[in-house]
């Protein structure tokens, strides 16, 4: 009997012992803890950035291939024929930014696809922080809005240079709404409009200055964009 309560002892000590030395969980929000409540009734926990809540669980997805990521909005930014020492330190600036932003794949695989830089903000905002701010603001509600009735015009049948062509009047019009001092009433105006005619009506609030100022952008834009012709070999 004495035996029997002996055992009983160094087992439950064990027990203890072996829970004391059991690793302790993740804090809440970080990588393998518990998701942090959620803010809305039935909506997901949150986590810490770069990490996605699974079954109440942190857990970090598969980052993007973030030199591929890079290169392709440097494409973007600075066109396809840009010289190598131009573009090497835009390319470094992007990969350092989408490695700190915990760009996921499924995030680099939708940036890889984008026309503009505008849309690749929408696939990690996280890695354009300096886009997000207007985003946030009217400037980004009045591109959504465009965006929306015109690709709702285009169908889903529009080809590639239509939808590329698309991609570089939005940045035209983004760059302009925030630089160009777009009036109150007709950002409001936009962000309101239902349909093409309800926009089509805001143009009348758009003062002429600025519509030079769009079309001066869109024309740069145009010859950006163009090819540029290889020097001639010297003879």
């Amino acid at each position: 009997m004495k035996l029997g309560v002996v055992v009983v002892c160094l087992l439950a000590a064990l027990g203890c012992t072996k829970s004391s030395d059991a690793p302790p969980r993740a804090a809440r929000g970080t990588e393998r803890g518990d998701c942090r409540p959620a803010v809305d009734k039935g909506g997901l926990g949150t986590c810490d950035p770069g990490l996605l809540c699974l079954s109440n669980l942190c857990v970090r997805p598969p980052p993007a291939d973030c030199q591929k990521v890079a290169d392709h909005v440097a494409s973007i930014e600075l066109g396809n024929y840009a010289e190598p020492e131009a573009r090497a330190p835009v390319v470094t600036k992007l990969k350092a930014a989408c490695e700190k932003a915990f760009v996921s794949k499924e995030q680099g695989d939708c940036v890889e696809k984008a026309t503009d830089k505008w849309a690749a903000m929408q696939c990690a905002p996280t890695m354009f922080p300096e886009m997000k701010s207007t985003n946030d603001g009217m400037c980004g509600q009045v591109m959504a809005r465009v965006k929306a009735l015109i690709e709702k015009q285009m169908g889903p049948s529009a080809d590639a240079n239509a939808t590329k062509m698309v991609g570089s009047m939005m940045e035209v019009m983004r760059q302009s709404c925030e630089q160009d001092g777009w009036p109150d009433e007709l950002k409001k105006c936009i962000v309101q409009s239902s349909d093409d005619d309800a926009m089509a009506a805001c143009n009348s609030q758009m003062p002429p200055a600025i519509q030079q100022k769009i079309a001066d952008r869109m024309q740069k834009a145009m010859m950006e964009s163009m090819p540029q012709t290889p020097p001639m070999p010297t003879p």
